[in-house]
């Protein structure tokens, strides 16, 4: 009895023509798997590298080209980070050529695989044979060590912020000889805010970035349990008077004076029969500056990235905000605020004469670029803009 086996090659017997369109689709499906098997291979030999990794690609862009792409682009990848955690150049050296052998052996096992399948003619074995050649090209343009065309440059670049917060707080609290009572609750809070940022390079790109906000907010209420008469009235408003001129110095900052100040309260004992005094104020202010100037090699495929002012605004346009009504010249006000933050670092407080005098060259040049003196234009253009409630 014959053995019939519905297999692709039986159905051919009774097809034994097929059209064009078949065929390149039967082609197409066969480089697709063809080029799936490579990548797995190459996938399972290159360390650190997975399926998913390099299977990312679509089907139809199994070319030589983006394979080889691909494959690059992960290995530049690896030595980059660890450079960055600071490997030394032989242990980048040894990463290299691990991935190297890497390559080597997965085309190795996949040509064998291919092989086994009888598919390894043809188009099928003239792509691998590319990928190959293209993949080598492009890891010996990314070996660690090589002569790439390169270029100096060098950049400055400085940053600051400030804040400052304020809180009072004030109660007072009378009684009068006749029984009513008398309370007087105050308070007020503010907050400043402003920070800097700027970059030069000596290809002529310069970038700044300078916000400033400020808010206040008081509070003030008043009440009377009873029936005030005529002196209990007078008696209370110099009371007020003199509590007010004590809370002002205290508020200043001097509570010695201010303690001085309440011995000699003028409190009408005829009229008033006790009195509670509570004050209270909270300040922080906490700055932070640096300064830093950098040479550095670029490879000349880097020069399109690095151009400064993708992220921030020039300041020149920031400085002309409303919101910097508040400050007279904020140009001004913003190079004399970083100018004193930086002569507070402790970098440049412990340099020497001659390194503070590069210093202060440098940071001329660059806030003369972005902050430019006698800016009046836009210092009269400013609106007040603050917060109260």
């Amino acid at each position: 009895m014959p053995n019939i086996s519905f297999s692709p090659l039986s159905t051919q017997l009774y097809n034994p023509v097929k059209s064009n369109s078949d065929q390149n689709q039967l082609s197409g499906s066969l480089n697709a798997s063809a080029m799936e098997k490579l990548l797995g291979k190459l996938a399972d030999n290159i360390p650190g590298m997975t399926a998913e990794d390099i299977k990312a690609l679509e089907a139809d862009d199994y070319t030589p080209e983006k394979v080889a792409g691909r494959i690059a682009d992960f290995v530049a990848s690896g030595l980059a980070s660890a450079a960055d955690r600071g490997a030394d150049s032989e242990r980048l050296q040894s990463m290299y050529q691990a991935a190297l052998e890497g390559v080597e052996k997965g085309f190795a096992q996949a040509r064998e695989v291919l092989s086994s399948l009888n598919v390894l003619h043809g188009d099928i074995a003239a792509q691998v044979d590319a990928t190959e050649a293209a993949t080598n090209d492009a890891l010996a343009a990314i070996a660690p060590g090589q002569s790439q065309p390169s270029d100096i440059t060098s950049s400055t670049r400085i940053g600051m912020f400030e804040r400052f917060s304020n809180a009072e707080d004030m109660t007072l609290e009378v009684t009068t000889r006749d029984g009513d009572r008398i309370s007087i609750n105050f308070s007020r809070s503010q907050s400043f805010e402003a920070a800097f940022a700027a970059s030069t390079d000596s290809a002529g790109g310069s970038a700044a970035f300078f916000s400033l906000s400020r808010s206040e907010s008081s509070e003030y209420q008043f009440s009377v349990e009873g029936d005030l008469d005529e002196d209990e009235l007078d008696a209370l408003q110099n009371l007020i008077k003199d509590v007010s001129k004590l809370a002002d110095e205290f508020f200043d900052g001097d509570v010695q004076k201010a303690f001085e100040r309440s011995a000699h309260l003028d409190f009408d004992s005829a009229e008033l029969s006790s009195m509670n005094l509570n004050m209270s104020y909270s300040r922080q202010y906490s700055s932070v500056a640096s300064y830093e100037q950098v040479q550095q090699t670029d490879q000349a495929v880097d020069k399109p990235g690095r151009r400064l002012g993708h992220l921030m605004k020039e300041l020149a346009d920031s400085v002309g905000a409303p919101s910097l009504g508040f400050l007279g010249a904020p140009g001004q006000f913003g190079r004399e605020l970083f100018s004193g933050l930086i002569q507070q670092d402790a970098r440049y407080t412990g340099a020497s004469d001659e390194q503070q005098t590069q210093m202060n060259d440098n940071l001329s040049r660059l806030l003369d670029s972005v902050l430019p003196q006698g800016n009046s234009e836009s210092d009269d253009l400013l609106n007040t803009d603050t917060e109260s409630e």
